[in-house]
């Protein structure tokens, strides 16, 4: 529903330019243009402006209309009329019958990509309308190319702040030869969930969750945290999500809406390590507040020659070196912690 109301919106934006505002255009090379003087219909005449800007008007001869905006070469002409002695007060029209000099291409995923004429001054949205708006895939960014002063200049630009907040900065003036390109609504989901990859927006997908669904949830070996980089206005917002807090029924602060180019990463859970007088030794997953206790029935429990008397942890300090703690039941495992039981010696 919302890419139907970007639509029309955009397509009532480009209707509501008046056709007066046509004069503003800039004449320029393979444009087609008629030309009539009220009153003196032989010298009504229709032209294709050449590649040095000029056409072939009768009376005149070669005359440069090239670089003038519509309105600007009706004066011109008209002038030269009179001031030459040809027409008494002349009443010139020059109105564009093809547009061909200044051409804009719009690509990616808008409903018609192509080469559209623009034949007054345009804006971004103006564009998009003429290329039926983004698609359902289609995201809030847009990339826009420009030639300038010899330079290719790259500008982003967010759909959304123009039509939630109405700012006229993000929908700039477009020239012939820009290229305009609407991104796909992509999401990078990478890390511990079962089918890592990137993600197309379909209905109903914009948040976090949608997109955790969408790569099949979590892994086994996913932590208890998320982390989301956020691309917002060229800036990149990391931030990190419980995954209790995001699916806690009811909090809709953590399930963030998503856009085009933004990244979800599950990180691998913490690990500890359990050797010595254990049932199963190895290598297991470190749970959110586990207790000695815990980690112990994980390994599953101690052997008949264990002692809980003989239990201690190597654990590596802030100073970087490894220290040996004897533990209290209670007390709670840090990742990468490595809990050895020793044999009873009685």
């Amino acid at each position: 529903m919302s890419r139907i109301i970007l639509f029309l919106t955009l397509t009532l934006t480009t209707l509501l330019v008046g056709a007066e505002t046509a004069k503003d255009y800039v004449l320029g090379a393979g444009d087609m243009v008629r030309i009539t003087v009220y009153g003196s219909p032989d010298l009504s005449t229709e032209a294709r402006i050449a590649a040095n800007g000029s056409i072939t008007f009768p009376l005149l001869g070669e005359m440069r209309i090239g670089g003038m905006s519509s309105r600007d070469a009706e004066k011109n002409i008209a002038t030269r009329l009179e001031s030459e002695g040809f027409v008494s007060q002349p009443q010139v029209s020059l109105v564009v019958l093809q547009f061909q000099s200044q051409l804009v291409s719009v690509l990616g995923d808008v409903a018609k990509p192509g080469r559209y004429p623009l034949d007054r001054p345009t804006s971004l949205s103006d564009v998009l309308a003429m290329a039926g708006g983004p698609t359902l895939n289609g995201s809030d960014a847009v990339t826009v190319l420009s030639m300038r002063d010899g330079k290719t200049e790259k500008k982003e630009y967010d759909l959304r702040e123009l039509f939630d907040r109405g700012q006229a900065a993000h929908n700039p003036k477009i020239s012939g030869e820009d290229i305009i390109y609407v991104h796909a609504r992509e999401v990078s989901v990478l890390g511990q969930v079962n089918r890592p990859g990137k993600y197309s927006a379909v209905s109903g997908v914009r948040n976090l969750g949608d997109f955790l669904s969408m790569a099949g949830g979590v892994a086994p070996s996913g932590g208890d945290t998320i982390i989301v980089t956020l691309l917002r206005d060229g800036k990149v917002d990391k931030r990190e999500i419980d995954i209790d807090q995001l699916f806690r029924s009811g909090d809709t602060a953590a399930n963030i809406e998503l856009r085009s180019g933004d990244m979800i990463y599950v990180p691998r859970a913490p690990n500890f390590y359990i050797y010595g007088e254990v049932q199963r030794p190895g290598v297991f997953r470190l749970e959110r507040n586990m207790t000695v206790a815990h980690a112990l029935s994980v390994g599953g429990g101690l052997t008949v020659r264990g002692t809980e008397r003989g239990l201690r942890i190597k654990r590596k300090g802030e100073d970087g070196k490894v220290h040996m703690i004897e533990p209290e039941s209670s007390d709670i495992v840090l990742p990468d912690d490595v809990l050895y039981v020793r044999e009873s010696l009685y």
